[in-house]
């Protein structure tokens, strides 16, 4: 099964899931808002049911699943049917793109962070929010993985891992931040660097 094929058979179970853990949900949401620098022209690729670009003032999404999309059009977001290795704009065409727990259902990120800098202009910014698989935590959804719906598709990765791959793909990591220490339904603290927190934000700058 695709990853857009799982969303749109379960987009009710996602979306539920942040409106059960609202202060986990906030916790990752300022983790990113650190690492954001200010932008006026921002794409979120895999805007999801747009719960974390309605947050962060984010206008525009491209998403593959529509039950996902219909969820984040409520939420006021303009979003595009796409996926992120074939993006529907022309270069240069924004200052700020985010992915947001895209990455863990992405066989490869080579290619979609080849189209994140090709519609970045020259400086902007590539934001990211992450599960961190070297985190303690990340041994819990590496245990879940048979089981869990979500996570039977998932490629999961640690940080030094995204790092790597950013670094290659052309990005310069500016920022990093980590947050949620365990899966308890409260604000976490936002610390500086990785390894900690299971969620990890990080801002990368195009070379």
């Amino acid at each position: 099964m695709s990853a857009h094929e799982l969303f749109n058979n379960l987009a009710d179970e996602y979306d539920q899931w942040f409106e059960d853990n609202p202060l986990i949900l906030e916790s990752e949401i300022e983790a990113v808002r650190q690492v954001t620098p200010p932008f006026t022209r921002a794409l979120e690729v895999g805007v999801g049911t747009g719960r974390f670009a309605s947050a962060l003032g984010i206008p525009l999404g491209v998403e593959p699943s529509e039950a996902m999309a219909a969820y984040a059009r409520k939420r006021g977001i303009q979003v595009i049917p796409g996926v992120g290795e074939a993006l529907p704009f022309d270069d240069a065409s924004f200052d700020a793109v985010f992915m947001i727990t895209v990455d863990c259902y992405l066989p490869l990120l080579a290619p979609v962070f080849a189209e994140c800098r090709r519609v970045l202009e020259d400086g902007g910014h590539l934001i990211l929010g992450h599960v961190d698989i070297d985190a303690p935590l990340g041994e819990v959804y590496l245990e879940a993985q048979d089981e869990d719906p979500f996570y039977k598709e998932a490629y999961f990765r640690g940080t030094r891992t995204v790092l790597g791959e950013l670094e290659y793909a052309g990005f310069q990591v500016t920022r990093i931040r980590q947050t949620v220490y365990s899966f308890d339904n409260l604000l976490h603290e936002v610390r500086e660097g990785h390894g900690d927190g299971v969620f990890a934000a990080l801002c990368a700058r195009k070379k």
